[in-house]
């Protein structure tokens, strides 16, 4: 069965009234009250459209005292300092620094106003209250923030009602920063997250011709969304980007064929390095082939059955060549224009026959254990998937597996790209 994660709103928060219009993070580190009576409250919110983008708002101080923010890689344990409970402090693994070097961003420093909140001092935030942190950790060498880290903040601040030298401290806040934007080329279709069984234990014999290399089925999760192809690589786009075309039935929205496991990853990697100077591959994620789990997830686009659109497949359904569900023989002698035939749940054409597709894996047998993102490497020969314009309908089933040289090249092997994490086969 089918298990889709729930998506989290994209983050496209906005300054209102000088006022950050929603807050982000976790908070950690309980907080003393100051000498006002309250805890001092840090909250922070993407959408200053400075430095890293993320604003730190401080209220319920103490009028008119000094403070300036800290910033550490580790939460720990709570250090009672002064009047306040300190989180973050320096351990063998955990950094902290201190966001008031004078000179440049890097300086926080301000002083609450009567009403207990931070009004920034320095000019590091574009609101005049609060701080707009950077885009670097005043670490030395300094520290670049990058997408999916998580960092942990804290404010410091004097509270001298008692002795001069007293201070206190504002809860922490965890942040983790967004994943840059994901702009995947024209005719990329979003693939949720989720888990499903991988697999067939269909018997031997028409109609579904099982054997053990499907077997056993074995529950799979694929643990984090990606983008595939809508369609298979076509020989237009191919001609495009490498400069030329190998395959033996020309048309340029026919499927691209007559091209080597080699030859696929050579176009993978030339499509990330022309979408990376365009900065639309986020840091940890390439166009490549897919793993033989995500194609198998995506061709079933949540169906248990042995085809996605059912227990059997006849010659409306796909480009292949017999069908033994409806007993008859299709026209077919080559491939045919991409998206002829209907989609499937997740909007992937051709998931089903016209050429069977490489995945990135080496070729290997099952175990009955569940996994989490599959990829099997170190094999001498690859998978291929979903059958092809001359196959007949069993070797097009969803589970359906076989596997080639990655130096082979016929023409009826082509390949479709996703947009996902990176991985080396």
């Amino acid at each position: 069965m089918l298990q889709l994660k729930s998506t989290l709103p994209a983050l496209g928060l906005a300054l209102a009234s000088g006022a950050i219009a929603q807050n982000t993070g976790r908070s950690f580190c309980i907080v003393t009250n100051n000498s006002t009576g309250q805890p001092t409250t840090l909250t922070g919110a993407f959408g200053s459209g400075v430095g890293s983008d993320l604003h730190l708002e401080v209220t319920q101080g103490v009028p008119g005292e000094l403070a300036y923010f800290l910033v550490g890689n580790e939460v720990t344990s709570g250090v009672v300092t002064s009047n306040g409970l300190n989180c973050l402090v320096g351990t063998g693994t955990a950094q902290v620094f201190r966001y008031n070097v004078a000179g440049g961003l890097s300086n926080s420093v301000g002083r609450f106003d009567s009403s207990g909140v931070f009004q920034n001092l320095v000019g590091t935030s574009s609101t005049g209250s609060g701080f707009d942190v950077p885009d670097t950790i005043p670490s030395f060498p300094s520290t670049m923030i990058m997408s999916g880290d998580t960092w942990h903040f804290q404010v410091w601040h004097r509270d001298r009602t008692v002795q001069t030298s007293d201070s206190n401290f504002s809860n922490g806040l965890s942040v983790t920063f967004p994943l840059a934007p994901v702009v995947p080329i024209a005719g990329m279709v979003s693939i949720p997250a989720g888990s499903f069984d991988m697999g067939s234990n269909e018997a031997g014999g028409a109609p579904y011709f099982g054997n053990s290399s499907t077997q056993p089925v074995h529950s799979v999760t694929i643990s984090e969304a990606f983008w595939m192809g809508e369609y298979e690589v076509t020989q237009a786009e191919y001609q495009a980007l490498m400069g030329s075309n190998p395959s033996s039935n020309p048309g340029p929205n026919l499927p691209v064929e007559e091209v080597s496991w080699n030859d696929a990853r050579a176009y993978c990697t030339a499509l990330t390095a022309q979408e990376m100077v365009a900065g639309n591959v986020p840091t940890g994620m390439e166009y490549r082939l897919p793993t033989e789990a995500e194609w198998e997830y995506a061709c079933r686009a949540g169906t248990v059955t042995e085809f996605n659109v059912g227990t059997g497949l006849v010659c409306a359904d796909a480009k292949f060549h017999h069908s033994y569900h409806s007993n008859s023989t299709c026209n077919s002698n080559t491939t045919v224009n991409v998206g002829s035939y209907s989609a499937n749940a997740f909007g992937l054409y051709d998931m089903h026959g016209n050429v069977w597709e490489w995945c990135l894996d080496s070729y290997a047998g099952y175990f009955a254990a569940s996994q989490t993102d599959p990829f099997v490497t170190g094999g001498s020969n690859r998978v291929v998937r979903g059958g092809g314009w001359f196959s007949d309908s069993s070797y097009c089933r969803s589970a359906r597996r076989s596997s080639l040289s990655p130096g082979n090249s016929f023409s009826f092997i082509g390949f479709r790209a996703v947009l996902a994490p990176v991985l080396v086969p």
